[in-house]
């Protein structure tokens, strides 16, 4: 009997229908699990690529905008820090010259004064010269009536009076010379005057560039051609003035001739 009985517990060699529906059934449903995954991961490797490598491109644009941008405004402070210096040395050399020509015309109007003075001078001592010589004709005049015999006295007369007539002539000459002189350089003074007008005009322009730079502006380029318009403006003053003091120092010498060529027939006599 226990042996029947231990034997009825033992389970069948063949399955039951149920257990054999069930196992599949479960068998079937984790193979589709598995391949469900796999393939999700799959997928989600596949989509992040390309957003990486936008990613990384959106970076390196941006990186490279940034280094641009950096350098280009680099050179932009680079151009205004050299035209700040360059309006800089432009103001005081403006500066240096505004009081050069204005002490310059100073000079001019007082050596323009002391030549006039000079000239009236030259023009006293033509008188003088004229009166002496015609003394002397009549000093020669009243020997030739009272004695005949001293005719070499009366030839050194004359040859004084013919010297005092070359001496007369030459200083017509020197004067006519010193009146164009005079003249030239009363132009010149008049140019000299339109000079110091154009500096203020450019004193005006360097005020506008100036309020150009403070208040921002970034045509710099612009701003560097008036800086070397100014500069060479001032050359072209620069020269003027030169010149002007050349021709004043031509007239004064030329002054000085005359009265050491008055002084000579003086210490002579």
């Amino acid at each position: 009997m226990n042996e029947k009985d231990d034997l009825n517990k033992l389970p069948p060699l063949v399955p039951d229908r149920d257990d054999l529906a069930s196992h599949l059934s479960n068998k079937r449903s984790a193979q589709q699990d598995i391949v469900r995954s796999r393939y999700k991961v799959e997928k989600v490797k596949v989509s992040t690529w390309p957003v990486r490598i936008m990613l990384m491109l959106l970076i390196l644009a941006m990186g490279g905008a940034g280094y641009v941008a950096y350098y280009m405004y680099g050179e932009y402070q680079s151009d205004l820090r050299q035209a700040d210096l360059r309006i800089g040395d432009l103001e005081r050399r403006l500066a240096l010259v505004g009081d050069s020509a204005e002490e310059s015309t100073l000079n001019i109007i007082e050596r323009m004064d002391f030549n006039f003075s000079e000239i009236d001078k030259l023009w006293g001592a033509r008188r003088v010269l004229n009166t002496t010589i015609e003394d002397v004709q009549s000093e020669i005049a009243k020997l030739a009536l009272v004695n005949t015999g001293q005719d070499e006295a009366a030839a050194a007369l004359s040859q004084q009076v013919a010297t005092g007539n070359q001496a007369s002539m030459a200083n017509e000459t020197r004067l006519t010379a010193l009146n164009t002189e005079v003249t030239r350089l009363t132009q010149s003074l008049a140019g000299l005057n339109a000079s110091i007008q154009e500096l203020s005009s450019l004193r005006s322009e360097l005020a506008l560039v100036q309020e150009a730079l403070n208040s921002g502006d970034n045509t710099v380029v612009g701003l560097v051609g008036r800086v070397e318009y100014m500069e060479q403006s001032l050359e072209a003053v620069n020269a003027h003035r030169l010149q002007v003091n050349e021709s004043l120092f031509r007239l004064q010498e030329n002054i000085e001739t005359m009265q050491r060529a008055l002084n000579a027939p003086e210490t002579a006599r």
